[in-house]
């Protein structure tokens, strides 16, 4: 377990949401076919030498949705490790977590099936991991809370498998990808991204949106 400085946890993280409208039409649609709203968000993944920007999509959230939806999430993240197969369909169990939110520019060691932090031991402006165990197979991420209209969840934003005595980063961004799925459960393992999900970018200036859907070709949308 490690330590988080009182000027770290000072630092004010940015409050992002997202609103979701969708008519009775839609919800019946949707409900007739048993499936769920979907988040996807995007995370830059480094492993050695290699980019992962786009490896084993990760549901974020996936909720059976309302006439009126709320999704609101801060910037803060955790690192952990899991076992799980990552192959589509799987949902993603966090065997191990960091206790506390991690911090950028620190490195995050995983040994003795659990996370220690230093900080300043790692690149400036991303997650920094090392993966001090050697086994089992293990894959690591980012998670993060969110509140979907009003209960909070916590679940995983990404997976990549590291190896042992081997090095990760993860810069994620407020990049968001919103579709229908068959996904019942937040950190299922995805095979892509449809090619007609919504995305948005949500940044300190325009920090919310709000989306509708569209039951006719079963697409969301922006709402000016």
């Amino acid at each position: 377990m490690f330590v988080v400085s009182r000027a770290r946890q000072r630092r004010i993280a940015m409050q992002y949401s997202i609103d979701i409208t969708i008519d009775k039409n839609g919800l019946d649609k949707i409900y007739d076919v048993h499936q769920t709203v979907t988040f996807v968000k995007s995370v830059n993944q480094f492993v050695g030498a290699n980019t992962f920007s786009y490896y084993y999509p990760v549901a974020w959230l996936a909720f059976q949705p309302l006439e009126s939806n709320n999704v609101s999430w801060i910037e803060n993240y955790y690192m952990y490790a899991s076992t799980t197969v990552l192959q589509s369909g799987n949902v993603i169990k966090m065997n191990s977590q960091t206790a506390s939110v991690v911090q950028t520019g620190w490195l995050y060691t995983f040994a003795n099936g659990m996370f220690t932090g230093a900080q300043g031991g790692g690149s400036p402006g991303t997650f920094n991991l090392y993966n001090g165990m050697a086994t089992p197979d293990f894959s690591f991420g980012l998670a993060q809370y969110a509140t979907v209209n009003n209960t909070q969840t916590l679940a995983p934003l990404n997976a990549v498998p590291v190896l042992y005595n081997q090095g990760a980063t993860f810069t994620p961004m407020e990049t968001v990808s919103i579709f229908l799925s068959s996904c019942s459960a937040n950190g299922t393992v995805i095979p892509d991204i449809p090619s007609n999900a919504l995305t948005l970018t949500l940044t300190p200036k325009n920090p919310s949106a709000n989306v509708g859907f569209n039951d006719t070709n079963n697409e969301f949308y922006i709402i000016i």
